[in-house]
């Protein structure tokens, strides 16, 4: 018999026919839920004047760029989310704290000198340029297309980061060319020219334990077709005959087969949720920010950080804020059914595993692990550095707060709750949870009782409001409760762990209550300028408190919210402070701060900006997810529709997601609640409030039952993988 060996290349390329194939089949049965409001939501304007304000984002979950105007040319700023100027020198360093958590002492500390350099910081690999392209007369950001238009007095341009590859794609009669970003930091880009290509090579150095990265951008020209591809030395050992393949690849093909498969990936996006809304500015905004989310978030890709690569410097160097900033920006994935965007930062955090447990270690002498304020990129193993500190740069305080690992559980653990992927939770969820639940029982065995045995969860700090030493934060202890029980849960449906299981169930029960003061849970003797408004962290995002909790205590979260809302900076806790009013169907209020807040800081380009985070900051992302809250919640694993929507509002929404794996849908309509299902994408019980005084539900063989309420207005019903139940109204 005589075999055939078929070239690595014409492998990917039947693999790559093969799965577009499998797209279209796909794709035939899929639309778009409201085609007309995403429309509506493209983003047009006159001119580009101003790169912060004005420039046009195109992205594919990994490359992305700004596109603005200067004088007569058209410039892309690029960005590839990990393109990092990695380096960390902690070689003048002070030692990291050493905290004796039974003594209630610690020594060490301080500000690290590494934090005043440049690095580590994302930076643009190059620059794109489409020359002369006259005056601008109006320009289209398709949000439906994945698709940014410039049509000038000389004629359009269009431009696509393909959703297939990583290439930008550029249509234009006009001269298009390539340069080098300059930053005072780095060694100067080398430029050079080959067979009619552009090639752009920019060194990151490395440091004692990072070897640093090369990247290569390439441009290639077919006539008024231009393609441009970044690689890294990061990802591909041969780099840039990766990217001159990809640019070849992609000027091979006609550009109708390039459009319509580009087009494809991002019909897919748009198809799985969507929402029509009477309030045109939520409207716009949900699926705006979900285009951003998707510009900068794709399985696969480094995680973006606090915003994207496209400028000098962006604050606080650009890198995961783990206090609330990084968190935010994924936590929309889950509510609005784009959960795989958030893999990237389960990634980023699965990674950190030994770096935790090196914290926890050096820092607490504490078993598991525990994580500082800040992550870095591409930090190695502990054990294998040799820099300073194992070249941890820990800021002081903030690094040592012990809520931190908590906060960054959350998201991990709502990826299971919202997926029930088990064997995700096996290999990537648990083990994170596992080591942080582990630190926080070790942490509790060491600290001091107060008078009725509960224990004095500290020392500590409260975020970005006091010194270390802060002891029974609300936001530590609402952490620590939510990972103790997400690990405890977790282990149980594993059925594994048995001796931690009890441990955390007794770490639980020793914890102390938020700290009340007065009529309020309050974070010490600090009465204004929070900036996180961790008093009410419990409710949201930890989600210890919720609608379904004795009355008594949701009286309490309520004065707590119209106590700190005239005592806030806003800024980072205007979504948190939002969604907790949403979760307590504080309707008006809800609705108002958050109308009022963010269309003062709507740009001309879509997004928003506020103080001292800069611009394209990822975390606006998370007003998708709040608006999506006023819509749908489904915390305590218990659906509600249309908590926090006005009801002389219309509203309509298509296959958001709820706890469990469920896709609900439902419309509003002159107060009057219709059209509303549930599809099961996992099975089990489904468990909601009903918004009729009677219920029923249709099953897909015809079948109708009328379901009973329990005192809250809750029913349950069993379901199967794939069903798709009606609910109705039922005549009283």
């Amino acid at each position: 018999m005589k075999h055939y060996v078929i070239p690595r290349m014409k492998i990917n390329k039947l693999l790559s026919l093969t799965i577009i194939c499998m797209i279209q089949l796909t794709l035939s049965a899929q639309h778009i839920p409201y085609p007309d409001a995403l429309n509506k939501a493209a983003i047009l304007q006159d001119s580009l004047p101003h790169v912060n304000t004005n420039s046009m984002v195109i992205g594919n979950g990994d490359i992305n760029a700004l596109i603005f105007s200067n004088k007569d040319n058209l410039v892309m700023n690029l960005a590839k989310n990990d393109v990092w100027d990695a380096r960390l020198l902690t070689e003048n360093d002070p030692p990291l704290l050493k905290v004796d958590v039974k003594n209630h002492s610690w020594m060490g500390g301080g500000i690290p000198a590494s934090w005043s350099n440049p690095y580590p910081t994302q930076t643009p690999p190059a620059i794109i340029i489409i020359e002369s392209v006259g005056k601008l007369k109006k320009t289209k950001v398709d949000l439906k297309l994945g698709l940014a238009s410039i049509k000038t007095s000389l004629g359009e341009s269009t431009i696509r980061a393909l959703s297939q590859d990583n290439v930008f794609y550029i249509e234009s009669d006009k001269k298009v060319t390539i340069q080098g970003f300059p930053q005072s930091f780095l060694p100067e880009a080398e430029k050079s020219q080959t067979e009619g290509l552009t090639i752009i090579k920019q060194h990151l150095p490395g440091d004692l334990d990072y070897k640093g990265m090369d990247v290569f951008t390439v441009l290639k020209s077919k006539g008024n077709k231009h393609a441009v591809a970044i690689v890294t030395t990061r990802e591909s050992a041969n780099a840039l005959t990766d990217a001159i393949q990809l640019v070849n690849g992609v000027l091979e093909q006609e550009s109708k087969t390039i459009i319509k498969e580009h087009e494809k990936g991002w019909q897919q996006f748009w198809s799985k949720s969507g929402v029509q809304l009477a309030d045109s500015d939520f409207q716009n905004w949900w699926y705006r920010q979900l285009y951003y989310f998707r510009c900068l978030s794709r399985p696969g890709a480094y995680p973006i950080a606090l915003q994207g690569g496209y400028n000098k410097r962006a604050p606080w160097h650009g890198t995961w804020t783990m206090n609330y900033n990084a968190q935010q920006t994924f936590w929309s994935a889950f509510n609005t059914n784009h959960v795989e965007l958030a893999e990237p930062f389960i990634d980023l955090v699965h990674d950190y595993i030994p770096r935790a447990r090196y914290h926890a270690k050096t820092v607490f002498d504490a078993e598991g692990g525990v994580t500082p304020h800040n992550f870095w990129p591409f930090e190695p193993d502990p054990e294998e550095s040799v820099s300073v500190n194992k070249r941890q740069l820990a800021y002081m305080p903030w690094s040592y707060g012990i809520g931190t690992a908590g906060h960054i559980a959350h998201n991990l653990w709502l990826h299971y709750l919202y997926n029930g992927d088990v064997e995700y939770l096996r290999e990537k969820i648990y083990p994170v949870i596992k080591d942080y639940a582990l630190f926080y029982a070790s942490f509790i065995d060491k600290c001091k009782e107060d008078n009725n045995g509960k224990v004095i969860f500290g020392p500590s700090l409260d975020p970005e409001h006091s010194p270390f030493g802060f002891d029974n934060s609300p936001y530590d202890i609402a952490w620590a409760q939510h990972t103790l029980k997400a690990a405890i849960k977790g282990a149980n449906d594993l059925g594994v762990d048995p001796d931690l299981v009890k441990r955390w169930t007794e770490s639980l029960d020793r914890l102390p209550y938020y700290p009340i003061v007065g009529d309020h849970i309050q974070a010490g003797e600090k009465t204004k300028d929070y900036n996180i408004i961790t008093p009410v962290v419990p409710m949201f995002p930890a989600e210890q408190v919720s609608w379904f909790s004795p009355q008594r205590e949701k009286d309490l979260f309520k004065r707590t919210i119209k106590w700190i809302e005239s005592r806030y900076v806003r800024n980072n806790s205007v979504v948190m402070i939002n969604v907790a009013r949403a979760r307590m169907s504080m309707t008006d209020d809800a609705i108002t701060d958050t109308k009022k807040w963010f269309k003062s800081k709507e740009l001309p380009n879509g997004l928003f900006y506020w103080h001292a985070h800069g611009f394209y900051m990822s975390e606006q992302i998370a007003v998708s997810g709040l608006i999506t809250e006023f819509l749908l919640q489904s915390n305590g694993n218990i659906v509600r529709i249309f908590p926090a929507w006005p009801e002389d509002k219309n509203a309509s929404f298509s296959d958001l997601r709820a706890r469990g794996g469920f896709l609900v849908s439902a419309k509003q309509k002159s107060g009057t609640i219709s059209n509303f299902t549930v599809e099961s994408t996992i099975g089990g019980e489904l468990k909601l409030v009903s918004p009729w005084s009677s219920i029923g539900v249709k099953y897909p063989d015809g079948r109708k039952v009328s379901l009973t309420q329990d005192s809250l207005g809750v029913v349950k019903v069993n379901t199967t993988k794939g069903e798709k139940l009606v609910f109705f109204k039922e005549s009283d």
